[in-house]
């Protein structure tokens, strides 16, 4: 089979952060139709958890055609002769199975492809340090939002503590939108940034 366009595998997830970055900045504008504090947080939520499935799907795709395009250390993991470039479906199967792989931060994320993918086509690992730790902050706000558990709440409280020195617990839409939106439009930047790092690695 041929191979995938590694390069090209980015184009939806790069047009969803532009396109979501352009909407927000619409929202946070606007004095009419949405013209309320709590109506834009609960907006920039909602961008944030769209953002985040784009990202997931992303992450799921872009490892299926990474397989596609070197699958020996897939092959040593399993430890079974798989095809030089085995199809989509045989990736995905062989990568998922029947069941949803969650990842909670972006070193699991990397933990996980050394074991499948070789280190020379594994370009999950060129996202830089400083991407990672503020998706990683974002994977936090997205568990809390999902679930609105206590033990989400704890982590999502903890994250505000120690890296911004808060000594109260916001919702993320308030933590979004203060300051000018700042923390929003850094984790914009940072997706941005980390799928840049990829391509660059290409």
């Amino acid at each position: 089979m041929r191979k995938s366009d590694l390069k090209k595998n980015h184009d939806l997830f790069d047009v969803a952060v532009s396109r979501y970055g352009s909407f927000m900045e619409k929202v946070i504008d606007a004095k009419r139709v949405i013209g309320s504090a709590q109506e834009k947080r609960d907006i920039a939520e909602s961008v944030l958890l769209r953002l985040c499935a784009y990202c997931e799907y992303f992450v799921d795709e872009h490892l299926v055609a990474c397989v596609n395009c070197d699958s020996s250390q897939l092959s040593k993991f399993f430890g079974v002769t798989i095809p030089k470039n085995p199809d989509k479906g045989l990736c995905r199967a062989l990568l998922f199975g029947e069941r949803y792989r969650d990842f909670r931060s972006v070193g699991q994320l990397k933990k996980f492809t050394t074991r499948i993918l070789p280190k020379d086509s594994n370009p999950f690992l060129a996202i830089s340090a400083s991407h990672t730790q503020l998706i990683d902050e974002v994977c936090k706000i997205r568990n809390y939002l999902s679930h609105y558990s206590s033990s989400a709440r704890h982590s999502l409280f903890t994250m505000y503590k120690e890296k911004f020195g808060r000594d109260r617990f916001l919702e993320p839409g308030q933590f979004l939108l203060g300051y000018q939106a700042k923390q929003l439009w850094r984790y914009f930047d940072a997706f941005k940034g980390a799928s840049s790092d990829m391509k660059a690695w290409y």
